[in-house]
């Protein structure tokens, strides 16, 4: 009963821990469309520095994945604070920004935020009652891959079994985690006013 009041409370937010989320959402969707306009598909490999033909790790992606992993947490902060309807409003915000920039990575990202965030705010709703950390975890687990899954083979034209869809999963997961230290920053941050 109390944690049912408590996420009434958070879904109301002030203006500021509203306007801050969406901007932050905004942001990390704009950056991850402009990394992978302007640079493509690339693939980071860490290799013996004196025999560079022995790698030890190599993973190709697109590189805006790097920001998109941020938006995966940061959205989770829009639903909280603005509702899962009026995150929508976001994404297609996001959506038409990026139209004027590149109309192929613009549909892509539609269509990969539709599917993943359909799945993402499900984990995300019936998970409502564990820690956020938690809630995040668990939903972006399964909402990357599947963003990848319809971003990467629209946007690049690659079959969905690349090992760029497949590598933007991992880095989209992976940066999505870098986000959970700076959860009770940004509880803090977004609170403060």
């Amino acid at each position: 009963m109390e944690q049912d009041l408590q996420w009434a409370q958070t879904m109301q937010g002030t203006p500021w821990q509203k306007w801050s989320s969406a901007v932050l959402y905004l942001a990390s969707i704009a950056l991850g469309n402009i990394f992978v306009i302007l640079f493509g598909i690339g693939t980071l490999t860490l290799a013996d520095t004196f025999h560079p033909e022995t790698v030890y790790f190599s993973i190709t992606f697109p590189l805006g994945a790097l920001w998109i992993g941020l938006t995966f947490s940061f959205r989770d902060f829009v639903q909280r604070y603005w509702s899962h309807q009026k995150c929508w409003i976001w994404m297609i915000i996001a959506g038409i920004i990026t139209y004027f920039w590149n109309k192929d990575v613009a549909l892509a990202s539609m269509l990969a935020f539709i599917g993943s965030e359909t799945v993402d705010w499900t984990v995300f709703y019936f998970l409502k009652h564990k820690q956020l950390k938690t809630r995040v975890i668990v939903s972006n687990l399964i909402s990357c891959p599947l963003d990848s899954l319809i971003f990467v083979p629209i946007a690049f034209g690659v079959p969905w079994y690349s090992d760029a869809v497949w590598g933007q999963a991992i880095v989209k997961y992976v940066c999505s985690l870098f986000a959970l230290p700076l959860i009770p920053a940004l509880s803090w941050f977004l609170n403060k006013k």
